[in-house]
């Protein structure tokens, strides 16, 4: 029984720890700016999420495939760390390093693949080192680098991954620490992951700081705790089943946090790309503004509708609709003319941009209701719109 349960809690972290860093891979397009770097880190992601899932099989003894893969992975950790590193920085790690992690990576590559019996708990041993001196260089490597050399935001992000580094180093060790003397109750190498893709996803959120980041840590351990303690005294358990338990609310939480911040980034991206393109709009007239309204909603398949097409509607009510409520959603009006606009050309927003002659831009973009639920962000774009046309030819 509790060695079901022992690799119940090492799967559920493990497994949290790959659709963290899962998420981070779906939004890393938004997260990093330079194509060379985000290319370093899908590579990094994509060693991690492979990892996560494969040690399951190994933990559970599926089969040679998955103790493979989980050994080539983890020899690889310190190689891609590197790799990432280097880019960031701008420069050339020490060859020493660099030789150091790529004859590494392959040495216990190889050995995993072998697997002798004999020699299993040195090469556990080495390759624990082998992470452990590898980041560590790493890391060294980082914070020694040329800041005047970089950026405020590029030393920002620098800064945020050396943070992730000092949480990974004593939770990866725990991976190697089941059979010792020690032999913890579960393997945490998936937290310090949960952890890096935390801090992957705030890099780039410039009001917040590196404090705030770990007083969340903090805050989530300490719920944890509590939920784990009041799990126990509802069914006793012992010490060994109670940090068990601690350990899957823990990822648990890290998870849902990693998913609630990259919504969050989601959301404030759509906010960032309007107030961009409000700022960069140049020209005047109704297809100026049609191209931003098409640019800062995301709708590249919005159309202008002027006062011919609406022919066949009372313009009057019209115009004293719009003007009244410049940008209109399908399914929160009862005007009927305005839903008859909707279906006619297939669309979730109008947008008015003049009265005399009457103009309106339909878009057809539910992401918008999702992502700028207040509306704020489409009522400003339509604000800069409008004053493009007043102030151009038509």
């Amino acid at each position: 029984m509790t060695d079901t349960a022992t690799f119940l809690a090492d799967a559920w972290v493990s497994l949290c720890a790959a659709f963290g860093a899962a998420t981070v891979l779906l939004r890393l397009q938004n997260l990093v700016q330079r194509p060379e770097i985000a290319r370093r880190f899908q590579f990094c992601l994509w060693v991690l999420i492979v990892l996560m899932l494969a040690r399951i099989g190994h933990w559970g003894g599926w089969g040679w495939l998955f103790s493979a893969i989980t050994s080539i992975c983890a020899a690889l950790i310190p190689l891609t760390a590197l790799v990432l590193s280097e880019g960031l920085v701008r420069r050339h790690a020490p060859p020493m390093l660099k030789q150091f992690c790529a004859w590494g990576a392959v040495t216990f590559g190889l050995l995993g693949l072998l697997q002798f019996g004999n020699i299993e708990f040195g090469r556990l041993a080495g390759l624990m080192l082998f992470q452990l001196f590898g980041l560590g260089g790493v890391a060294l490597f980082v914070l020694r680098r040329d800041r005047d050399s970089l950026s405020h935001a590029e030393n920002r992000t620098i800064n945020w991954i050396s943070l992730s580094f000092l949480l990974i180093l004593p939770f990866l060790a725990t991976d190697f620490m089941r059979g010792t003397s020690l032999d913890l109750p579960v393997r945490l190498g998936g937290v310090a992951v949960l952890g890096l893709c935390w801090l992957s996803i705030a890099m780039n959120r410039s009001g917040l700081r590196p404090w705030d980041t770990l007083r969340g840590f903090g805050i989530l351990f300490v719920v944890a705790a509590l939920l784990s303690l009041i799990v126990s005294g509802i069914v006793p358990m012992d010490i060994r089943s109670g940090l068990q338990v601690m350990a899957i609310v823990l990822a648990s939480l890290m998870l849902l946090a990693i998913w609630q911040a990259a919504i969050a980034l989601r959301i404030e991206d759509r906010q960032l790309i309007a107030l961009r393109e409000i700022a960069d709009a140049e020209g005047h007239g109704p297809k100026v503004s049609l191209e931003l309204l098409r640019r800062a909603a995301g709708s590249p398949d919005a159309i202008l509708v002027d006062e011919a097409d609406l022919a066949d509607m009372n313009l009057n009510e019209l115009r004293a609709s719009f003007t009244a409520t410049p940008v209109q959603q399908l399914g929160a009006t009862d005007d009927e003319q305005v839903n008859w606009l909707f279906s006619r050309f297939d669309a979730t927003h109008a947008v008015f941009l003049s009265g005399t002659p009457l103009q309106l831009v339909m878009l057809n973009s539910p992401e918008i209701a999702a992502l700028d639920s207040t509306g704020t962000a489409l009522r400003a774009v339509q604000r800069m719109a409008q004053v493009l046309v007043s102030e151009g030819p038509a």
